[in-house]
């Protein structure tokens, strides 16, 4: 028997990360540099850019925050006022709400869903903190490590099968869960090479796509919701 899920990929909003990023790219002229006599710190973040550790697992940015408040409005509002959850999932069936364990999406996965996995070192983005509601009844949510964006190791030459093999590994995971709609958020690289597009998500982008359990492969993509936003 053929299944044809829906499922709707989140990218986190913007992180420490991709700002230090787009710093750099300001700085080697790809993008426009700011105007004369503007605040800079970009020199400063820069450096920290050799913090690499720190930058796999980093925080949202300030704008990543504004980003999320924009999310947040546009879930809640979602289909007249019902709700972005409500709309999607169907009442009396079993939903699934699924993020990465790196914090800038555990972060972007609260503020869109109201929702994330209980994570004793992220207490602020934990279900169980004020604020957020419990996965109980019919709407499950869980940290999926498969979700773990790129890692520096897989952007080396002839290593980046590994992240192949973490998508594959997803995709199977997939058929053995019994929801027919299910919500994903992660990152920008994953999404981008699962469904073979020739460009990143924005920030806090929201796609929708059809999945088949039997040749475990993605439908056209279609974007639900623009992120990116000032």
């Amino acid at each position: 028997m053929t299944t044809t899920r829906t499922i709707y990929l989140i990218r986190h909003a913007e992180s420490v990360e991709n700002m230090m990023i787009h710093d750099f790219k300001t700085l080697v002229g790809i993008f426009p540099p700011p105007l004369p006599g503007e605040p800079s710190p970009q020199v400063l973040r820069l450096i920290n850019l050799l913090n690499v550790p720190a930058l796999i697992d980093c925080a949202l940015s300030p704008r990543g925050v504004r980003q999320t408040e924009a999310l947040k409005d546009f879930t809640s509002s979602y289909n007249n006022g019902k709700g972005f959850l409500p709309s999607i999932f169907t009442p009396g069936q079993q939903s699934l709400v699924v993020h990465s364990p790196l914090r800038r999406a555990r972060q972007t996965c609260a503020m869109a869903t109201s929702l994330c996995s209980p994570n004793g070192n992220d207490p602020e983005y934990d279900w169980t903190s004020t604020g957020l509601t419990s996965p109980g009844g019919e709407v499950e949510v869980m940290e999926q490590p498969l979700l773990l964006e790129k890692t520096p190791v897989e952007w080396l030459p002839g290593l980046g099968g590994r992240l192949e093999k973490r998508i594959e590994s997803f995709k199977t995971w997939i058929t053995t869960r019994p929801e027919s709609s299910i919500v994903v958020v992660g990152h920008s690289q994953w999404f981008k090479k699962m469904l073979g597009m020739d460009k990143k998500f924005d920030n806090c982008d929201i796609w929708k796509v059809s999945f088949n359990d039997s040749n475990l492969e993605f439908g056209v993509p279609e974007r639900v919701y623009q992120g990116n936003v000032d």
